[in-house]
């Protein structure tokens, strides 16, 4: 049975390719192309024989994923239906802004979380990616820019996609070790978004490379945030806890998300409240208006740009630092999972 190359180690490579026929210094440099160039395909290895290389496609599958649909908007965002050498589906993003070119990518097949505005979790979660599935979304998306948007590069990745990234910690973070150590991509151009598990988030730090943090707040009222994230079992003050010890130990300032949904966590008391559970601590707060989600609850809506700014405006007179993020691809299956979602809808109807 064939395995994904960067679920594996060097030496497991390197023993693979001797095993198929590859002299010793043809499997060195098949190691050095997947661990240390991205190599994402066998026929691309030229340095193999074509025997080897053959002989290698029954027990190396070097590309994780294979792309089978994808979305643009008309803001230049794009995002990607990856399906997996197992039949589902994940999707990752690329956001072009300027001269930066941001990833936002996948940890687990669906979302465990189940946040009222979200549709990463309305067809629940399957499974966790391996650390080979979360990297392949990296390659994937560096092969893209090379190829098709020529003066293009990657400049930061998120994971933000679909999944619960403190959930699939190991993988996780294998993962992000790799692109930060094998493929030369800066860790402080990498962030990681959770929506809680302060004690993961707290035993993360202490052992992270300079990656940021984002975590989902939501809201500063515990009953709020609980009618928002249902599955949330943390105070926000735990949270809180949990973003001090990221900063103390990677000296990495943490950022809180908050997506703003009219009538709900968008009034000035929402505000203050925010304020009151942050001040002084070392942080930026980011307020994302709610991109449009079909299949969620009727009463969720967007606020409006007059709303957003008020909230901004008196979070800044509070002493909060604050960004603003502005939506992006609303014309296109923005928000995260959409897309997966209608694919998971079309197939089950075609069943």
């Amino acid at each position: 049975m064939s395995r994904l190359a960067r679920d594996l180690t060097r030496d497991d490579v390197l023993s693979i390719a001797i095993e198929k026929g590859a002299k010793a210094f043809q499997a060195r440099a098949l190691v050095e192309a997947i661990f240390d160039k991205g190599l994402r395909s066998l026929e691309r290895a030229t340095f193999l024989p074509k025997d080897v290389r053959s002989a290698l496609e029954s027990d190396l599958t070097l590309a994780a994923s294979r792309v089978v649909d994808r979305s643009v908007s008309s803001d230049g965002t794009v995002k990607f239906l990856h399906e997996l050498t197992d039949g589902e589906t994940i999707e990752s993003v690329l956001i072009p802004d300027g001269d930066r070119t941001t990833l936002c990518v996948s940890s687990q097949v669906g979302c465990p979380v189940a946040c009222v505005f979200c549709a990463s979790g309305l067809a629940g979660v399957r499974r966790n990616l391996t650390t080979a599935e979360i990297v392949d979304q990296f390659l994937f998306a560096r092969d893209h820019l090379d190829s098709e948007e020529r003066g293009r590069r990657l400049t930061n990745v998120v994971v933000m996609g679909l999944g619960e990234p403190m959930l699939n910690l190991d993988n996780l973070e294998a993962a992000l070790r790799m692109i930060s150590r094998d493929f030369e991509f800066s860790p402080r151009r990498i962030t990681i978004s959770t929506s809680g598990y302060p004690d993961r988030v707290a035993a993360l730090a202490k052992r992270a490379l300079p990656w940021n943090l984002a975590i989902s707040l939501h809201a500063a009222d515990s009953k709020l945030r609980k009618d928002l994230v249902p599955t949330a079992t943390k105070e926000p003050r735990e949270l809180v806890a949990a973003a001090r010890v990221w900063f103390e130990s990677t000296g990495r300032e943490p950022t809180f998300e908050i997506v703003l949904l009219r009538g709900e966590n968008d009034r000035l008391a929402d505000a203050d409240a925010l304020i009151a559970l942050l001040r002084g601590e070392a942080c930026t707060v980011n307020l994302l208006p709610w991109n449009p989600v079909a299949g969620v609850e009727p009463w969720i809506a967007t606020p409006s740009d007059e709303v957003v700014q008020r909230f901004a405006e008196r979070l800044e007179r509070g002493g909060i630092k604050t960004t603003w993020r502005r939506r992006r691809g609303a014309d296109r299956d923005a928000a995260c999972g959409q897309l997966r979602l209608r694919h998971v809808h079309s197939r089950s109807e075609s069943n």
